[in-house]
């Protein structure tokens, strides 16, 4: 029973120190994916921003134009 006792605890002293290795491994792995993931949207949105932006500043650039035009017709 003594002999039964001991192998059985072994392999449990065994098994466990792998098996909390490889879940603490795939939970680094989880957490590293996740902020990738909100960078990328981050990155995606600050470009969308920046287009946006762009053409704002396109069309003030036109009215401004007009505007000019305008003046240096009166």
């Amino acid at each position: 029973m003594n002999i039964i006792m001991v192998s059985l605890f072994g392999l449990i002293f065994t098994i466990l120190p792998i098996a909390v290795l490889i879940i603490g491994m795939l939970w680094i792995r989880n957490v590293v994916v996740r902020s990738e993931k909100r960078a990328d949207e981050q990155l995606f949105m600050e470009r969308e921003r920046s287009k946006q932006l762009q053409v704002l500043i396109e069309r003030l650039d036109h009215i401004e134009q007009q505007l000019d035009s305008n003046t240096k017709r009166s």
